[in-house]
């Protein structure tokens, strides 16, 4: 009843704030702002994790953001926060990791879409990032007793929607704060007792080179996300530099150009550091984006860009529909302001 009500009583503020010219005011008074969307699937199904957009959610959401001529690519969007430039809000979206369902960028009834795909290359034609090889184990399941007690979090009956919840609730938290090598040997674990239906090919979870060259011949930029999808605040600066490179040179030797724009995995503030930004520069990166949620506005920090992420619950109203007052309030409006000042 409580989350019930919290929903309601954000959607009324957004709707109000939205409607009354709240937000209009707020963004001409605010002044130049780059509003960077971070995606990271385009699917209809499913989705445990807060990572998912379906295809339908995306083409409206392009469609507000022509309707205003506010959706820009990365580069753009960066120029016009120079103090010369024309003082307003644009959008750009970005998309991590590199899943094959990106490839929903070139529908043609999405029409061309200015966005930057950041791939963990060694990652690509290969297994998905162990968030997605544990949904795959589970919904592919052919056993369903799972014992994770190595890791305090006891039984599991995967039989039980309550505790395939629980698990995807649990577990992921709780892997992330082990090392890299400890953290992919639980997930062969869970793999090994879960015992997975392999994979059909034509329903891979991961872009391949030639996807990825589709992609940019779409117009698509595509930028780098480690190899390995590591976590760069955990690794000594010798393997931070090779993630960092070697994501770099791998883009580079299939697309024939070197990638411009770069992304944190994970990306919180305790995921990097200013060790990895001067790596990532000295990589020869033109910028970096974050998770840390807010507008980047004139003399952002290049190497610091914050983003909002974007999947299929954030912007919905209470009656399930994608609300374009919400859409905008939170990114570039009052409610996305009141909750900046909740937050600091």
């Amino acid at each position: 009843m409580i989350a019930e009500l919290r929903a309601w009583l954000r959607y009324a503020l957004a709707l109000g704030s939205h409607y009354s010219g709240m937000d209009a005011l707020y963004r001409r008074l605010s002044g130049a702002g780059l509003v960077i969307l971070m995606l990271h699937r385009l699917r209809d199904d499913h989705d445990p994790y807060p990572l998912s957009l379906s295809r339908a959610q995306l083409r409206q959401m392009v469609a507000w953001l022509r309707g205003r001529d506010a959706l820009v690519g990365l580069g753009e969007g960066l120029r016009e926060l120079s103090p010369v430039a024309t003082q307003r809000v644009r959008y750009t979206l970005t998309f991590d990791d590199g899943y094959r369902d990106n490839l929903g960028l070139i529908d043609p009834q999405l029409g061309q879409v200015p966005a930057v795909v950041y791939v963990a290359t060694g990652h690509i034609g290969g297994e998905p990032i162990w968030a997605y090889r544990l949904v795959h184990a589970v919904e592919s399941r052919s056993r369903d007793q799972i014992d994770l007690g190595g890791l305090g979090l006891g039984h599991f009956d995967l039989a039980l929607a309550d505790d395939r919840q629980r698990l995807y609730t649990l577990l992921p938290p709780r892997l992330k704060q082990l090392e890299p090598a400890e953290l992919e040997a639980w997930i062969d674990h869970v793999c090994e007792q879960a015992r997975p239906r392999p994979l059909p090919h034509e329903h891979r979870e991961m872009l391949e080179w030639n996807d990825v060259r589709r992609l940019a011949a779409g117009g698509i930029e595509i930028g780098g996300h480690t190899c390995s999808h590591a976590i760069l605040s955990r690794l000594d600066e010798a393997a931070a530099s090779e993630e960092i490179g070697l994501s770099r040179a791998s883009i580079e030797a299939e697309l024939g150009a070197p990638p411009r724009h770069f992304a944190y995995p994970n990306g919180s503030a305790a995921d990097f550091g200013e060790r990895d930004v001067r790596l990532v520069r000295e990589a020869g990166f033109e910028t970096a984006t974050t998770s840390i949620e807010g507008i980047n506005r004139p003399g952002a920090d290049p190497y610091r860009l914050l983003r909002f992420n974007v999947h299929e619950q954030r912007f919905l109203a209470p009656s399930g529909r994608l609300s374009k007052a919400l859409f905008f309030s939170e990114t570039s409006g009052m409610l996305g302001w009141l909750r900046s000042m909740r937050a600091a």
